[in-house]
């Protein structure tokens, strides 16, 4: 286990190395212009969504107290040089949420908890090098992570669902997800084709999938695709993305998608893994937009909750089922 990660360490350290090394190589010339494209270009943006209700003495009829917080970061950087590009994008995902006030249940000690809605986080590095001057189709290179930031606790029978801590009052508590348990990587090679700068296409062959789940007790859950008694999930086989964005109704709504596609070679390679990202935003004013993601994801190695809106807590157990994710947000957006 050890051995794997400081492999994947090297490697991206060694990456990242070589992929300055050729842009240091295709810096412009003190001779150039100053009218010449930038060859970076960074971008950010915030997103924010956020509900309050407070009642003290509520009515009969009345609900109960109510705090919702939640929001989204994103970050890209890409470099275009000559036959050069290398596109970083990176994102996190998080919802929070408090209902009522007190205590979980009579005895305890324990106040109401903030459970989790949504915890994601993403980062995707794809490097190209043309094939031939102006070519559409690059060489490239695609490495992708995704874990989350935040601990996830399981509730109890009197108090189901998932949250940010332990609401167990002895302790016993089973910590569901952390910080890179799990964590899922892929790493390519394959070919690159950018059929304009609004859609483009890659495709490998031959890729590598890890699902890597470091904590022994999260391991041991056997509920993110680790095989039994084993910290590291591996896959061989053929990965596809398909990347599109665009701006329509003069620039005022824009819509951004990524699909990636994984079919392993070793293992039931009919079962195509999915992760579809989408975005559709609204420009209020200029940096001000209200946007709506749509994501499905579905692994058929990754257990996830059932829902039946008829169970206890709208969850009725684990298995294989496509999840999907919307949230709303307030975002700002700023390029740099």
């Amino acid at each position: 286990m050890k051995k794997s990660l400081l492999l994947m360490i090297a490697f991206m350290i060694t990456f990242s190395t070589a992929m300055n090394n050729l842009m240091a190589q295709d810096a412009p010339a003190a001779e150039e212009t100053k009218e010449e494209k930038p060859a970076w270009k960074t971008g950010a943006g915030l997103g924010l969504d956020f509900a309050q209700l407070l009642q003290i003495n509520p009515k009969q009829g009345a609900g109960q107290n109510r705090l919702g917080l939640g929001g989204a970061i994103n970050f890209f950087a890409k470099y275009k040089k000559d036959r050069m590009a290398w596109d970083n994008v990176a994102s996190w995902q998080l919802g929070l949420q408090k209902l009522g006030s007190g205590v979980i249940s009579m005895g305890s000690d324990t106040k109401i908890p903030f459970q989790k809605a949504i915890d994601e986080l993403r980062f995707n590095s794809k490097a190209g090098y043309a094939i031939a001057e102006k070519s559409k189709i690059f060489a490239a290179a695609d490495f992708s992570f995704m874990s989350q930031l935040t601990p996830t606790y399981n509730g109890t029978d009197e108090y189901p669902g998932n949250f940010l801590s332990d609401i167990t009052d002895n302790g016993t508590g089973v910590l569901q997800s952390k910080l890179f348990s799990p964590a899922v990587m892929t790493l390519s090679v394959g070919l690159d084709y950018k059929i304009s700068d609004n859609f483009a296409i890659y495709f490998s062959p031959i890729g590598a999938k890890w699902i890597v789940v470091p904590d022994d007790g999260i391991a041991a859950l056997n509920v993110h695709g680790n095989p039994v008694g084993e910290n590291v999930f591996s896959a061989l086989g053929a990965l596809a993305r398909m990347n599109y964005s665009n701006k329509f109704l003069e620039d005022r709504l824009v819509y951004t998608s990524g699909l990636a596609l994984f079919s392993n070679y070793k293992l039931e390679p009919q079962n195509i893994d999915v992760d579809w990202v989408n975005e559709i935003g609204f420009n209020i004013f200029k940096g001000l937009q209200a946007s709506i993601t749509f994501n499905v994801f579905y692994d058929h190695d990754v257990k996830v909750q059932i829902t039946d809106y008829d169970a206890p807590n709208g969850v009725s157990g684990l298995g294989r089922r496509a999840s999907i994710t919307e949230q709303f947000l307030l975002k700002y957006n700023v390029t740099f």
